[in-house]
């Protein structure tokens, strides 16, 4: 059975990412709303530029832009993981895309169960075209340790 991103995991992902409620152009003029939802063709048809969103509708649209992490994360990881390492993992994963993920030392690590060296993996990835970001270092240390409040539970 596929694991599912937690009402927690969730809120993670919100806080990190940011929540605009309002639709706006993104940096490269397309729309773009919620937790970083960029509007598909049908959807611009009733999204509008400076249109507002509910927060049920910005939930539902970030439940449908996580699959694609969660099925990463599902398929990926062959060990068992606990619903907070398994949210990290998804937040991680929606962050740097599926592609990075399959292919990164941290993933390896997770699947060998050495778990310590798979959290200190979080580390690695605070970089953005060569320049380590302040934002990034906070999001993967916080996922690091929701990761490993989760695994090292036992």
């Amino acid at each position: 059975m596929d694991r599912k991103v937690s009402d927690e995991g969730l809120e993670f992902i919100k806080d990190k990412e940011g929540v605009a409620l309002e639709v706006y152009l993104d940096p490269v003029g397309i729309p773009t709303v919620g937790v970083g939802h960029v509007l598909t063709r049908e959807e611009r048809k009733i999204w509008k530029v400076g249109m507002k969103a509910d927060q049920e509708q910005v939930v539902d649209w970030l439940r449908e832009d996580v699959r694609k992490a969660e099925d990463g994360v599902n398929s990926w990881v062959t060990v068992a993981l606990s619903q907070e390492g398994f949210d990290a993992l998804v937040s991680f994963v929606f962050n740097v895309g599926v592609d990075a993920f399959k292919r990164s030392t941290l993933l390896k690590r997770i699947n060998q169960g050495r778990i310590l060296d798979a959290a200190v993996e979080f580390e690695r990835w605070v970089f953005s075209k060569n320049r380590k970001l302040p934002g990034l270092v906070t999001r993967r240390s916080e996922e690091k340790n929701l990761f490993l409040k989760g695994e090292m539970a036992d």
